[in-house]
């Protein structure tokens, strides 16, 4: 599995490692908006590494590689709330929130064992239907967490509930077609013969 390049932030690293053992707050720019944290855990996960923190009484994930203007403010110290490390250490995900949805998917029979031999998403039920497919019923923090696992098992898996999920799923292919399908200037760019 690829892993991002996080090339220069072995510094980056060490502050965080050191401002967790030591119960440092954190201050740095994320997504363009200022933040003050409580940090908990460096997170590697599906490639990617997280910083798990809290800010104000919420526990949220931030990719270390977008973090921008670290600071640890050594003169302040925090006392590492319980829950927090109990949460971090059963989830299986980094998508940290306190309310999740549920989603009902379709599963072909196809792809069916797939499900059942191991939980794919959170909270992952299923019931197997007489022709082999899959009722599965999982709970989810986000749409996000959700799509990505969806379109890698497309055309054998589709969004039952909520409507509204499933039709933003649509939607996206719609959207990703219309760039780069065959009409779009980039598949006009490369003739056959090139290809």
């Amino acid at each position: 599995m690829p892993s991002e390049d996080l090339q220069g932030l072995g510094p980056q690293f060490a502050l965080l490692q050191r401002a967790i053992e030591k119960h440092h707050e954190c201050r740095f720019t994320y997504k363009a908006k200022p933040r003050h944290v409580q940090p908990y855990r460096l997170i590697h996960n599906n490639g990617v590494w997280y910083l798990a923190a809290a800010e104000g009484r919420q526990l949220k994930s931030f990719s270390v590689a977008r973090i921008q203007s670290l600071q640890s403010d050594e003169a302040s110290h925090f006392t590492p709330d319980r829950r927090h490390h109990d949460y971090i250490n059963r989830k299986e995900d980094m998508w940290f929130a306190t309310d999740t949805k549920e989603v009902l998917l379709r599963v072909d029979s196809e792809v069916a064992y797939y499900f059942v031999r191991r939980a794919i998403l959170p909270r992952q039920q299923h019931r197997q239907d007489a022709d082999g497919s899959l009722l599965v019923t999982a709970h989810v923090s986000h749409l996000n967490q959700l799509l990505p696992v969806v379109r890698y098992w497309l055309p054998h898996v589709r969004i039952v509930q909520p409507l509204a999920w499933h039709q933003a799923l649509v939607h996206g292919l719609e959207q990703a077609l219309a760039k780069w399908g065959a009409g779009s200037q980039c598949a006009r760019a490369v003739s056959p013969v090139d290809a």
